[in-house]
């Protein structure tokens, strides 16, 4: 997710690594909902980052974290000015967030990226009728060789469904690889009956575009 496009002569070419063009449509949906839907909530929450934050806690929280490798960029709430600046600030390439876009050094558990968005809208939207997950990821495999964390994932994605909350897939495909749902998504995250995105080359504006006709 954090590497960029290849070089082209192209123009037209996405400049932008799939995680930059991710969350620069974050920020123009952000910008857009506060004027379209004011009351409606919105909150950003990286996974397999390096650093952690969640709500009230982080890497010096007492106790050690709760889910680690996920950083809640913006909370599940009406977005606020500084919500903005925050996205502003990585779409912009400010000095301060560079930290933010760290990738782990160790494998990511999507169980746990999954049950930390669960308390997110437990604690945050539990009576709101209408809760989405959007996931974004160019990942199509990421428990290849581990059957125990792919089952975890699986009971973490039914307890998300069981709360009323849609998962909408949105992968992301490279020139040199073509992502694959079926290898993962298809059969542990993604609810039978539901459609997933067909995988495209991450363009922010194609991004914005696709996501909107969701909102």
């Amino acid at each position: 997710m954090l590497a960029p496009p290849p070089p082209s002569d192209d123009k037209k070419a996405e400049k932008d690594s799939p995680v930059a063009a991710a969350i620069k449509c974050a920020y123009q949906i952000m910008q857009q909902r506060i004027i379209s839907n004011p009351k409606d909530m919105m909150g950003v929450l990286l996974f397999g980052t390096e650093q952690t934050k969640f709500q009230d806690e982080d890497e010096n929280s007492r106790g050690g974290v709760q889910y680690p490798h996920c950083y809640l960029l913006s909370d599940l709430a009406i977005p606020r000015a500084e919500d903005v600046k925050t996205l502003r600030g990585i779409v912009q390439q400010e000095e301060e967030f560079e930290d933010l876009l760290v990738p782990a050094k160790e494998p990511v558990s999507m169980s746990n990226m999954l049950f930390c968005a669960n308390q997110i809208f437990t604690t945050r939207a539990p009576n709101f009728g209408s809760r989405r997950l959007f996931i974004i990821t160019d990942k199509d495999d990421p428990h290849a060789s581990d059957k125990n964390a792919r089952s975890q994932a699986a009971v973490r994605a039914k307890d998300l469904y069981d709360l009323g909350v849609v998962i909408e897939l949105f992968p992301i495909s490279h020139p040199d690889h073509e992502f694959d749902r079926s290898k993962f998504y298809d059969v542990s995250i993604l609810k039978p009956g539901i459609t997933a995105c067909s995988p495209f080359r991450i363009s922010s504006i194609e991004t914005l575009q696709r996501v909107k006709i969701l909102l």
